[in-house]
């Protein structure tokens, strides 16, 4: 070959190579164009979905925060019972949990923050808004308490007709940060929530340098088909808009749409850098190309190949990843149909409901008629939208991309709610949609929350009007409850005074006149209890004492009606292991008569009060959780009543109950009481059956004196009790205690065991039987046992009831000691050492106690306006040896201490409900005197009162007494506080 022909061919394979490497070149712009247009597209479609998520996601906790706002507003308004507001019980009502931040501002425009700081809020726009009665959503750009960007969600309170107050609760920018923030591939996407006139609410990620107006985030771009102008127009008028901008970095993506409650419009941009990134590893594939067949001209076709295969693994790649994010968007929705409204067909995409029940695809009217089989909406104006053709179109105007509704539907035996949401996907040249997207979405338990927030609001009102009516029903009752006995008490006056000749007679009225005086004065203080209840003056007090002593003094004070009804008291104690405990046993015991005393007023004779009393695993360091059960087999209660059981002045109205006289305020301070105590109180009942009251408190434990149990070590116990349940409880007790314990169920079974182990080495050293047991009683089986055994093995009478009536013929048959059920520990303890140890319980002799004090010489100035009760002080504190001066009132006090010399008095016994001056008048005034008089500011001054609660104390140190004594007087407390100041 030439070297002409050679150059020939080198050159026109150069020429062939050029145009070759020219023909890749252009193809490899043209495909990097494609890619780039290609991925543009495909970032837009997803901005879209996301940004309307993430909107839709917003609105609904907007929406759903300013409903919990005017909820907590409106509950708080049925709480008021007058005009005066209290910031902070208005703000404790609502949960801070949902928010960042929660104020209540009052009508002279201070807000009153959770942690107790204020400040004035007069300019702000939720205030001047809620004091007009208008409730809403605003943003704020210096919050009041922290200066932070907020929105803020406000409600006004009303008392009648006035504003009493703004509920005010807020998201900081931080909290909307993390709401709209969205990632992709890792990188977070640029959103912002913006004003009508552009400013930027809040923006995620959160930067250094925030812009505060949209136009600031774009003024640095070239934006594609639109202005900074157009943008400000769209958000403006809160349209839907998109558009691509260019950066150094490459193309990005911005969509926009308005929330769809309110004027705010969410901006999100698909960043150039994702963008770029995106096309760089598309466009790799086409260098990579390039590359192989400028360097490897020979193996042309493979590489083509192989590129060609790389490129539909990345198209793979890319298909999986879009259906990826496709399938996770669906996960949100029950079901997804596509229908062509020209062609009048469907296609479900997506159906978790009914797969066997409807085919994927079908007629138009094959879904309708579908979609109206499981309706449960019977209102027409429930009916979905997307039923008929001509309601879709013209729901989905030209200015409405998509409709939502609310759905009942019937799903087998129960009723869902549904909400349907339909999409315009594509519009004829009129604007009128040809094809829909419908999305269903199961919204059954967020339904049926708004339906029982409504319904509570509603039996809030209810309740409201309800108490008015109790109120006015309860004056008509107590004007009868109260007229009864004192009709009685007048008749029974007059008929006394017709018969002073007669002392049988006069003793018989005087003793009935008592009677319904207690009856009187129980229906007047619970009237008082709950007048102090109810103004939040009732206060607890904090004091040691036992449980066995606070049930035994329960059960001796009801005793007495159970047995005049004929009905059977059954006591049980379950676990108890803490015994000694602080707390308020008068208010407990108040809470005990008042729920026993309506079980035995409600239970016919012949009828069963029980009681069982549980310590229960505490939560709670230092304090012991107990349960108080009590039930009767009375008439019980209807479920209507026991919907206001708890109510003030409501009581049943029935005619097994009109007859039982009472105020209705019982167990409405029974549950104030609980409340305070911060316990629970439930009740369950059945008419004609019974009624069951669960009572948990929490009350702080108390260390008991270490007591020596050796001496009971070891000793052999028989329980006899026709109850295995008592009988068991017992006999834990006793293993407790270190002793041997055995039990029998009747009086037969026990004489034969006593006989059996006195045979044996390991005979029984203490015997306790139940007084009353079926065919042989408690006594009876005593009387055998002392037969058999003699005088060697004491013999203990246990019983629920007052054993006074047969202590003596118990005695004579070989008794030697009583316990009362039910069993505590301590008092078990207490009677197995005096009979088997002879250690004898110490007895108060409360007369030796006064007279072993020996103050003769001393005097004490006692101020008393009531003359009996001063007489009885003289009478106590004369036992002492002191000379007690008495004063009328405090200012006859304060002249008698100012007349005398210096020391003359050791002490002053002071009341506080007086007339002229009272007790913390008097006291002030005696402390201001001592200037002039440096005796008077150190003379001991204790007050002697019946206002006992904790506040009355408080009140009495700050008036300047040293110490507090309750009405009545209590001889152990007054020789104690004398021994404390008269030294």
């Amino acid at each position: 070959m030439s070297s002409a022909e050679t150059r020939r061919q080198t050159r026109n394979l150069i020429i062939a190579a050029l145009v070759a490497v020219a023909v890749l070149i252009g193809s490899l712009f043209l495909f990097t164009n494609a890619n780039t247009d290609r991925i543009v597209a495909q970032n837009s479609q997803y901005l879209e979905s996301s940004s309307g998520q993430t909107a839709r996601r917003v609105d609904d906790v907007f929406t759903t925060s300013l409903r919990t706002v005017q909820t907590a507003a409106s509950i708080y308004e049925n709480t008021l019972t007058n005009g005066t507001v209290d910031p902070q019980e208005a703000v404790n009502v609502l949960d801070l949990s949902q928010f960042d931040h929660t104020f209540f501002i009052t009508p002279d425009g201070i807000a009153y923050n959770r942690d107790g700081r204020t400040a004035e809020a007069f300019d702000r726009y939720y205030y001047t808004a809620g004091i007009a009665g208008e409730s809403g959503m605003c943003f704020i750009d210096n919050a009041i308490f922290d200066g932070q960007n907020v929105v803020a969600f406000f409600a006004p309170v009303h008392y009648e007709d006035q504003v009493a107050g703004v509920m005010v609760s807020v998201y900081r920018e931080d909290t909307l940060t993390d709401l709209m923030t969205t990632q992709f591939y890792g990188d977070s996407t640029p959103t912002y929530l913006c004003l009508p006139d552009g400013t930027i609410i809040s923006q995620a990620p959160a930067t250094e340098d925030e812009p505060t107006n949209i136009d600031e985030v774009f003024s640095s771009h070239e934006l594609d088909g639109i202005t900074l102008s157009d943008l400000d127009s769209d958000i403006a008028s809160g349209n839907t808009a998109s558009f691509t901008y260019r950066t150094p970095e490459g193309v990005g993506n911005t969509y926009m749409m308005k929330l769809p409650s309110y004027d705010w419009v969410l901006v999100r941009s698909f960043p150039a850098s994702i963008t770029n990134g995106m096309i760089s590893k598309a466009n790799i594939s086409g260098t990579i190309v390039i590359a192989g067949v400028l360097i490897a001209a020979a193996v042309v076709v493979g590489v083509l190949m192989a590129q060609a295969r790389r490129k539909n693994i990345e198209l793979l790649l890319e298909r999986q990843e879009a259906t990826r994010i496709i399938d996770a968007s669906t996960n949100l929705f029950n079901s997804l149909v596509s229908v062509d409204l020209v062609h009048g067909t469907y296609e479900y995409l997506k159906n978790e409901d009914n797969q066997e029940l409807l085919p994927s695809r079908g007629t138009y009217d094959q879904l309708c008629a579908y979609l109206k089989s499981v309706s449960a909406s019977d209102a027409e104006d429930n009916q979905l939208v997307l039923l008929d053709t001509e309601a879709v179109k013209a729901a989905l105007g030209p200015d409405t991309p998509f409709i939502q509704q609310d759905w009942k539907v019937n799903r087998g035996d129960e009723v869902r709610w549904h909400q349907v949401s339909t999409l315009s996907l594509a519009r004829n040249a009129a604007g009128e949609p040809t094809d829909v997207l419908v999305t269903v979405q199961d919204i059954t338990d967020a339904k049926e929350q708004e339906i029982a927030s409504r319904q509570a609001l509603e039996d809030a009102f209810q309740a409201a009007e309800h108490a008015s009516q109790a109120k006015s029903d309860f004056l008509n009752s107590m004007s009868h409850d109260i007229r009864t006995p004192m009709n009685s008490i007048m008749g029974l006056t007059a008929i006394a005074g017709m018969h002073v000749n007669d002392p049988e007679r006069v003793r018989e009225c005087l003793g009935n006149i008592t009677s319904a005086s207690k009856h009187l004065l129980g229906l007047i203080n619970e009237v008082l209890d709950m007048a102090k209840i109810e103004s939040g003056t009732i206060g607890l007090s904090e004091e040691p004492f036992d449980l066995p002593e606070s049930i035994e003094n329960l059960i001796t004070i009801m005793n007495p009606q159970i047995a005049a009804k004929g009905q059977i008291l059954d006591v049980q104690l379950v676990d108890i292991k803490h015994e000694h405990v602080i707390g308020d046993p008068t208010r407990l015991q108040q809470v005990f008569v008042n729920i026993m005393g309506n079980s035995i007023k409600f239970t016919p004779e012949g009828g069963t009060i029980g009681l069982r009393i549980t310590e229960l695993q505490s939560r709670i360091p230092g304090s012991g959780c107990y349960e108080f059960v009590f039930s009767d087999t009375g008439c019980g209660m209807s479920p209507e009543f026991l919907k206001t059981v708890f109510d003030p002045f409501t009581r049943a109205n029935d005619s097994r109950t009109t007859k039982v006289e009472g105020t209705g305020l019982g167990m409405a301070i029974v549950k104030s009481v609980v409340t305070l105590m911060s316990g629970s109180i439930d009740v369950a009942s059945v008419e004609g059956e019974g009624t069951t009251f669960t009572v948990v408190v929490h009350l702080k434990l108390r260390d008991g004196e270490r007591e020596d149990l050796s001496d009971l070590e070891g000793i052999r116990v028989l329980v006899v009790d026709d109850d295995a349940v008592a009988c068991e409880g017992a006999c834990i007790l006793l293993d407790d205690i270190g002793m041997r314990s055995a039990y029998e169920l009747s009086g037969q079974a026990g004489i034969d065991a006593v006989v059996a182990a006195d045979t044996s080495q390991d005979p029984f050293r203490a015997v306790i039987l139940d007084w009353r047991m079926p065919e042989m009683s408690g006594l009876e089986a005593a009387k055998r046992i002392r037969e058999v055994t003699g005088e060697n093995v004491p013999i203990i009478i246990l019983s629920a009831y007052d054993w006074s009536m047969i202590e003596q013929e118990a005695r004579e048959v070989g008794v030697d000691a009583f316990i009362s059920k039910p069993l505590f520990r301590s008092r078990l303890v207490q009677v197995m050492k005096e009979l088997l140890t002879g250690e004898v319980h110490t007895i108060i002799d409360e007369k030796a106690m006064l007279e072993g004090l020996t103050y003769e010489g001393r005097r004490v100035l006692l101020t008393e306006d009531n003359m009996m009760a001063a007489a009885i002080a003289e009478e106590l504190i004369g036992m002492t040896g002191a000379a007690v001066e008495h004063a009328e009132n405090g200012k006859l006090a304060l002249d008698m201490l100012l007349e005398r010399d210096p020391g003359y008095y050791d002490i002053v016994l002071m009341d506080i409900q007086m007339p002229v001056m009272n007790g913390y008048e008097a006291a002030t005034a005696i402390r201001a005197e001592a200037g002039g008089r440096p005796d008077l500011g150190d003379i001991p001054i204790v007050a002697l009162s019946a206002d006992a609660f904790a506040e009355d104390i408080r009140h009495a140190h700050a008036s300047g007494m040293n110490d507090h004594m309750s009405k009545p007087l209590e001889i152990e407390t007054l020789v104690r506080m004398l021994q404390k100041w008269m030294h």
